[in-house]
């Protein structure tokens, strides 16, 4: 299978690296965003304030040797479950988005294709109104595989599922289970893009752009065998399809080079140059 990747210039061939982008720098702000819940409230809260009773008691004993066990526990735990009913439990679930998400755009990137060469939204959108190009990768290549070290969820091609339910994230007392459709769902407004997606371990790019006031930039780079063709925009300007064709005899000179069409009453088309 070849999956696509739209690109407004012809910059991915100067360098056959691609980016994996962090989930607040993608175009929808709610990717990557979960809901995140307390499996047991109640649970959890009594899970906080036991960690650290037994510790506590024992630190009063030493300090109060006077005093008895009995009351010191009972003292104790009187307080222990007064603190849970005071709990703000909501702001613990806060607390916990704050530190997936922070977690989450320091360490993966998403790379975005499609199925789909010939979809005019996305020409229009990710290829610069047809000035760009779509480049067809091979799905079966190892750069679609998980590598040694990376996280769990990261390194595998799959396929986008669209809903309007957000994924849960669920908190039991000391985890939290992420579920992997977490990472692999969008919007049912983004349907159309027919969407496969891997999820990058950032750590392991091959080259890190540092750039004033924002997040790097990390790049993957694509080894050659593993494009398989480029689709040009109809509007390309000469120069730029000139670079891409240095780049390919230089590099990869299997590439099959095609070009998008519009053909009149049957809509865009991917033809041989």
């Amino acid at each position: 299978m070849l999956v696509y990747k739209y690109m407004p210039t012809n910059m991915f061939f100067s360098n056959f690296k691609l980016r994996a982008t962090p989930p607040e720098d993608l175009n929808d702000p709610l990717e990557l965003v979960p809901i995140i819940r307390l499996r047991d409230p109640k649970k959890y809260a009594r899970d906080i304030t036991n960690r650290n009773l037994e510790s506590a008691i024992m630190r009063y004993q030493i300090a109060n040797p006077h005093v008895s066990i009995e009351a010191i526990r009972a003292s104790y735990t009187d307080a222990a479950r007064k603190l849970e009913a005071s709990m703000d439990l909501k702001a613990k679930e806060r607390e916990h988005f704050d530190a997936f998400m922070k977690v989450t755009n320091e360490n993966v990137g998403v790379l975005s294709l499609t199925t789909k060469p010939n979809n005019a939204s996305m020409w229009a959108h990710y290829a610069n109104m047809y000035e760009g190009l779509a480049v067809g990768f091979d799905s079966d290549s190892a750069f679609f595989r998980p590598k040694e070290g990376e996280p769990k969820n990261c390194g595998e091609l799959l396929k986008v599922t669209y809903t309007n339910t957000p994924p849960v994230a669920y908190v039991d007392p000391g985890k939290i289970d992420y579920p992997k459709e977490l990472f692999f769902t969008k919007a049912e407004c983004w349907a159309y893009e027919e969407e496969w997606r891997v999820i990058k371990y950032l750590p392991q790019a091959h080259e890190v752009i540092q750039i004033p006031n924002k997040r790097p930039v990390h790049l993957f780079e694509v080894p050659p065998e593993a494009i398989k063709e480029v689709i040009f925009g109809f509007r390309i300007k000469p120069t730029a399809r000139a670079a891409v064709e240095t780049a390919l005899v230089e590099r990869a000179p299997h590439v099959a080079r095609k070009q998008i069409e519009f053909v009149p009453n049957i809509g865009l088309q991917v033809m041989p140059c």
